[in-house]
């Protein structure tokens, strides 16, 4: 009989042990005590392929779609971005533009028919993650006039360079400066005096970032001493035809482009004042440029753009750039060093996907209310959890928790990251490495919804998850 009890007390031991086993969640105190892990690029390595079932996703990186403008730099047509080329990128094309109008300025040459064809050979290169140089030479030919007359500039270059630093997560600057040897067309400038500089400053507003919305926001500003040097006075002459100007500059460029997977259309706006000219601020001349890229391969490192000018404002004088009331651009480039889109198999569970390295999951993590503490009704989601980190031989996994703003700030972070360490140290009980998992609490900085609505707050209070390795 004695043995029999012997046995008995032997599994009511192993079963009180089991039963202890459930992982228990650290305070609050304890949580914000350790070290804060260190952020590292968002990467995703290798993993082997399940044989069950399994998901095919693309992930995308803000440089897969950073493209050259014409000045070889990151940017649109000819408005530039304030970020810099990927480091070790290379990038080089042709861009063109065309116009035929028949009330070009007059210059006694028997009509005002005019013809514009203008080619821009470009290459810029980013040595270092933050600095991009380019070069550009632009040629230009004009037919005007009765009988018909030929008026040309052939290599006029470019050279310029711009240095990205990021000022917030969504904000970048960049100065820029640049110095251009315009050729000595037609006599029209003498041998000497066709160079000349400028600074400026470019400014990209990104959404991709922090909401996943890829829309970028540019401005630059621009300030250039004069172009074109000349003796000529008066009246307007056949110079006009050439994209320089007699007087000292101040270029304002406005624009936008959003990502539709290949196809990402932008707009510029383009307002050049000529300072110590006869033309008013409100009167100098400016035009609005609407177009698109696509991009025809996976790789994405070829684009073709194409597009047109409209004139907003065409006042001319003497020593300014005639304006056409249309004109056609387009440009080809390819850029080696663009990280290509990665496709992926991920193995995943009824309630747990994986789209562009992040966890999808259907149903919630709940807590107790303010307090880190998994309620039981989630093991089994975090049992889907682990399973599919395992699967997917995840090297390093990235856990953030969010709040709603029902707190004050200090709170909030708190709470979000003993959540997340608590969902940390569910997942290790269940065979995860804890050099696996990195946890960091965003608290109410990041919501997904409105905290104004009951249904707004649930939906931030979350949990999410990240593939890094």
């Amino acid at each position: 009989m004695s043995k029999h009890y012997s046995y008995l007390s032997i599994i009511l031991l192993i079963s009180t042990i089991a039963l202890s086993e459930k992982p228990k969640s650290k305070t609050l105190d304890e949580l914000q005590k350790e070290p804060k892990p260190i952020e590292k690029p968002i990467e995703i390595s290798s993993p082997k392929e399940s044989e069950e079932e399994n998901t095919t996703v693309e992930t995308i990186r803000r440089s897969d779609f950073i493209y050259p403008s014409n000045y070889g730099q990151a940017g649109l047509f000819r408005l530039r971005s304030a970020e810099s080329l990927p480091q070790g990128a290379l990038a080089f094309g042709i861009g063109g533009e065309f116009y035929s109008v028949s009330d070009a300025p007059e210059f006694g040459v028997g009509n005002r028919k005019a013809s514009t064809i203008a080619e821009s050979l470009f290459i810029g290169y980013a040595p270092t993650p933050k600095l991009t140089l380019s070069a550009q030479r632009r040629n230009s030919s004009t037919t005007f006039g009765t009988p018909q007359k030929l008026i040309s500039s052939l290599g006029d270059f470019n050279f310029s360079g711009l240095y990205s630093f990021q000022v917030t997560p969504s904000l970048s600057l960049a100065p820029i400066a640049s110095f251009l040897i315009a050729s000595n067309f037609n006599e029209l400038a003498p041998s000497g005096t066709t160079v000349s500089g400028g600074v400026g400053m470019a400014s990209t507003l990104s959404f991709f970032g922090t909401s996943n919305l890829p829309l970028f926001l540019h401005g630059n500003l621009f300030y250039h001493t004069p172009q074109l040097r000349t003796t000529k006075e008066g009246s307007l002459d056949p110079e006009a035809y050439f994209n320089f100007s007699r007087y000292h500059t101040v270029t304002i460029g406005l624009g936008a482009e959003f990502k539709i997977q290949n196809f990402i259309p932008f707009m510029e706006y383009i307002y050049t004042v000529h300072t110590n000219s006869i033309l008013s601020f409100g009167k100098s001349p400016s035009k609005l440029t609407l177009g698109a890229r696509i991009t025809p391969l996976n790789n994405k490192s070829l684009a073709i753009l194409f597009g047109g000018d409209i004139a907003v404002n065409r006042s001319v004088t003497a020593g300014v750039p005639f304006s056409p009331g249309y004109q056609v651009i387009g440009q080809l480039s390819y850029t080696f060093g663009l990280h290509t889109t990665e496709r992926k198999h991920y193995f995943t569970t009824k309630d747990v996907n994986v789209v562009d390295r992040k966890f999808v999951i259907k149903k919630r993590i709940n807590f107790q209310v303010g307090k880190a503490e998994i309620e039981s009704s989630s093991y089994p989601l975090l049992n889907e959890i682990a399973t599919v980190i395992n699967q997917n031989e995840v090297k390093k996994l990235l856990i953030t928790g969010h709040t709603d703003s029902s707190h004050n700030e200090d709170y909030n972070l708190r709470l979000s990251l003993a959540r997340a360490n608590a969902v940390k140290d569910y997942l290790s009980s269940q065979g995860i490495s804890q050099d696996t998992l990195a946890t960091q609490g965003f608290g109410k900085r990041k919501p997904m919804a409105s905290n104004a609505t009951e249904m707004g707050r649930k939906e931030n209070r979350r949990v999410e998850f990240f593939i890094l390795e």
